[in-house]
Parts: structure tokens; sequence; C-alpha cells
């Protein structure tokens, strides 16, 4: 196993892992525990380290280089900017949800363009 990156919290690691395998990347995740124990030790120990086999250092690099380099999965239907923000619930539909009775799950599908100031229905992926 050879180390590719390390990363201060042991969320960010996980999630590089997480991405490498999706890939078909076998990772490993080390000093995860010691960090998420105590988040002081990072610098101590060198960060949390991202590691894969030796055989897939260079695609794996490649991935991980391509992810940083991505401005973001959501963009704009209209005008194609990754400036978007979901639209989130409002508090007066919760409070309406809650007193007419109705607790089931509820997810905006709506995103909203800074750029362009347009509504989407949903987002498309980049």
């Amino acid at each position: 196993m050879k180390t590719i990156a390390s990363y201060s919290k042991p969320e960010d690691a996980y999630l590089a892992a997480s991405m490498l395998e999706g890939n078909g990347i076998f990772a490993y995740v080390r000093d995860a525990e010691i960090v998420g124990m105590n988040w002081m030790y990072s610098n101590a120990i060198g960060g949390v380290k991202l590691e894969v086999n030796e055989n897939d250092v260079a695609e794996a690099i490649e991935l991980i280089c391509k992810a940083k380099r991505e401005e973001g999965f959501l963009k704009c239907d209209h005008c194609g900017s990754s400036n978007v923000k979901m639209r989130e619930m409002s508090i007066t539909t919760m409070i309406g949800w809650i007193l007419f009775g109705i607790f089931a799950p509820f997810q905006s599908k709506k995103i909203d363009c800074i750029d362009c100031k347009k509504t989407s229905e949903k987002a498309a992926r980049g």
C-alpha cells in the first residue's frame, strides 16, 4: 500500500476513499481513529492518510486531482453555472405540515441559480 494523500479530517479521507472505490480502486484510510479521538493530533502524525495498492497509484492520483478541479456536481439547466443553491423547506411550510399532522419526508427538488436568477425543477449533473 502506498500513501497518495493526507487529510486533516477523517471525513475528507473517507469521502476520497469512497470516490476511489466507486471507480474500482481499493482504498484504505489510515490513522482516522487517532484523529477522530483527538483532532489536535492530526498535524503531529501527518494527518489521515489515504492509501491504495502500488499498481493503482497513478490512476488514483489522477482521480483525486480531477475531483479537486471539479467545480461541483450541481449545475443550472439554463446557463450551466455551478453557482447554484438547493432550495430548502421554508419555516411556514414546515409549521403547516406539523399542524396538519403530515410527517412525510420532504426534500425540495428545486435549485436556484445565483448567476441567472432562474429556478430549475431538478438539478443537472455535471
